[in-house]
């Protein structure tokens, strides 16, 4: 099954239903998150300004970041990570999350008035900083998100509007890999601080393009950085990343599918199956655990199951279905399966995993129908490629020549034959950086063509990660409303002459 990267297009269960388009209630929803976590920003950035001027200002003020403002960041940041891409959620998820960053903007905010009360300097205010509503009801908080998204749209030019909005997702998917890093027990509170301080230009209107713009480039760099610390953390938890294979078969048995991005969470559920006769299935793009030899050790990783269409997948998948904390895909119209999460806000119809206590998932998975001897099947294997020696060849051979980097394998023939007068570079991967990163930093950017023919979150992440190094042209696919916001794709395609293909 040579096209099974193909199947990571732009495919979603949007397209299945008819419906591809941006829910306005999931949008005044976040927007409302986001108004919080904003003016989280603004209050720590004001802060420390504040220090650089006025080492003792306030109280407990004497360290460069004291506690509470490590906790503050790092729960902001852990807010920013939530992407709502359903419609129907756990309300009390939501309210839980943005009440208790209220209590922490008020903490913030008010350091920070103190501060300015002994300076006697004037204080600032973050612009259109509307309140929460006292009631919590679904009504209330869609009315005030509301009225958000239409102050937003007023203030902002329709240009600004949209580099504003793709610092908000280039913000939030840096937060995703934040959350990963800290899940492997590593944490930075000066990345912290300069994600806030970056989505902290989304809170002035009076911006110009320009100054914009350096600031998405600027903070390319920082994420990065950030990328490169999440690969070696990865690998000094999992081995070395190697090329290897990913198996497609099914095999009879109780058994549970994992979809998402997360590979700490796989780990944990993986550990916790050891002594079980219980098969596990990757989906979406986790087929990168085959690529570490330390999930090599578990029997029961039997291999991949599907591809990223979720309500295509999990409708077929014969057991359970454990999502993870990072899990990106649209469940609104899922009629099928027993679903398990450790998402923050999580989608109506799903199970919580509190504290990786997998008990229920595997009570569920034991009394599961599980896949009969008439279900297997054993199709061929396909190779997680991992060459950098074959890469580096490649890039030799294009010395002072165009060379050209595809990353993802869909429409994979009609771009190879549109870049064919220079070198070509396949990462068949839809979220490949590892080598990506190997690339920019060995091959001439200035000749180089970088082409993205996966749609999603991550995606966007790597696309604006690789600004720093100024290659010569970005291409992106054609995605739908529903899977990135319309306002990110004009930004990308209007301010950095990214193509659409």
């Amino acid at each position: 099954m040579s096209n099974f990267f193909n199947e990571f297009s732009d495919k979603s269960s949007c397209r299945n239903s008819g419906m591809c388009s941006i829910d306005p209630s999931s949008y005044a929803l976040e927007e409302l998150l986001l108004n919080e976590i904003k003016q989280i920003a603004f209050y720590i950035v004001k802060l420390s300004d504040f220090k650089d001027q006025f080492p003792l200002c306030g109280k407990n003020m004497q360290s460069d970041k004291p506690d509470d403002e490590i906790k503050i960041m790092q729960d902001a940041i852990r807010a920013l990570s939530v992407i709502i891409v359903n419609t129907a959620f756990r309300l009390d998820d939501y309210t839980k999350l943005i009440y208790g960053l209220e209590e922490q903007k008020q903490i913030i905010k008010t350091k920070y008035l103190d501060c300015c009360k002994e300076r006697k300097i004037k204080y600032e205010l973050v612009e259109n900083a509307d309140k929460l509503p006292k009631s919590p009801e679904l009504t209330n908080l869609l009315k005030a998100g509301e009225v958000i998204v239409v102050e937003k749209q007023k203030h902002y030019e329709p240009k600004k509007l949209d580099l504003i909005e793709l610092i908000i997702i280039f913000a939030k998917t840096t937060s995703i890999n934040i959350e990963k890093l800290r899940h492997l027990g590593y944490t930075n509170p000066e990345w912290n601080f300069k994600i806030l301080k970056f989505l902290n230009y989304a809170n002035f209107s009076s911006r110009k393009i320009d100054k914009i713009k350096k600031k998405i480039c600027d903070f390319s760099e920082v994420s990065i950085q950030i990328w490169k610390k999440l690969i070696e953390k990865l690998e000094e938890k999992y081995g070395k990343r190697i090329e290897n294979t990913i198996n497609l078969e099914i095999k009879e048995g109780k058994s549970i599918l994992v979809s998402g991005s997360d590979l700490d969470e796989l780990d944990k559920l993986l550990d916790a199956l050891q002594d079980k006769d219980i098969n596990i299935y990757t989906n979406s793009t986790l087929f990168s655990a085959f690529g570490y030899p330390h999930f090599s050790k578990y029997k029961n990783l039997i291999g991949h199951f599907g591809a990223e269409n979720a309500e295509a997948d999990f409708t077929k998948f014969k057991g359970p279905i454990f999502t993870t904390q990072n899990f990106l895909q649209k469940m609104d119209y899922l009629r099928h399966g027993t679903i398990y999460t450790t998402k923050i806000v999580a989608p109506e119809r799903m199970i919580r995993i509190d504290n990786y206590d997998f008990k229920p998932l595997i009570e569920s998975a034991i009394n599961s129908e599980g896949f009969s001897k008439n279900d297997e099947k054993f199709i061929e294997k396909i190779t997680l490629k991992y060459n950098k020696e074959k890469i580096d060849d490649i890039i030799k051979q294009a010395q002072g020549k165009e060379l050209s980097v595809i990353v993802g394998s869909y429409k994979k023939d009609e771009i190879i034959k549109r870049f064919s007068t220079g070198e070509i570079i396949e990462l068949e991967s839809p979220v490949e950086i590892e080598l990506l990163i190997h690339i920019l930093e060995h091959a001439q950017c200035d000749n180089l063509n970088l082409i993205f023919t996966h749609c999603g979150p991550n995606t966007i992440n790597i696309l604006l990660s690789t600004l720093y190094a100024n290659p010569k042209k970005i291409y992106f696919a054609k995605c739908p409303n529903s899977l990135i916001n319309p306002h990110t794709t004009s930004a990308m395609t209007e301010e950095f002459d990214v193509e659409i293909i």
